[in-house]
């Protein structure tokens, strides 16, 4: 189960202008914080760019809010700039989920029995796929609590 496999994969689901697309997100994200007035600037983040939308994430409701009673003006604004045609919507999304490095509690998982591991590790032999017998293996032993 190579990288190689998983890139082929990837290569064949993206659609037309990807990576076109992926380089415009910085240079829309800036946009938006240089064009929305001070205080919303800095609470609005840019989700998602595809053929069908443009998903603008605000970290509050009162400032989805504004940016949905101004979305046909922001709407304008990236037809006028980019030349998108997409429907603008907007969604509410906390600060904490939106920007990266933030430190967010995340309880430490359960440990697995040891009955389950043998039970994965037996299962592996039964299995065919060289590639899922191998991931089960690893998998096996990167849950054993010796």
């Amino acid at each position: 189960m190579g990288a190689s496999r998983i890139d082929r994969l990837c290569q064949s689901l993206l659609p037309p202008g990807f990576e076109q697309l992926r380089r415009k997100l910085p240079e829309i994200q800036r946009f938006l914080e240089q064009n929305l007035p001070e205080p919303v600037n800095q609470s609005v983040t840019l989700l998602n760019l595809n053929r069908d939308e443009i998903v603008i994430a605000a970290s509050t409701p009162m400032v989805a809010n504004y940016l949905r009673l101004h979305a046909g003006e922001i709407q304008q604004q990236l037809r006028e700039t980019f030349g998108f045609e997409q429907p603008v919507r907007f969604r509410t999304l906390p600060d904490s989920m939106l920007r990266l490095g933030t430190n967010v509690f995340i309880r430490k998982p359960r440990s697995v029995s040891k009955d389950a591991v043998a039970a994965i590790e037996a299962g592996a032999q039964w299995v065919d796929d060289k590639d899922l017998q191998a991931a089960l293996q690893s998998l096996a032993q990167s849950l054993k609590t010796d």
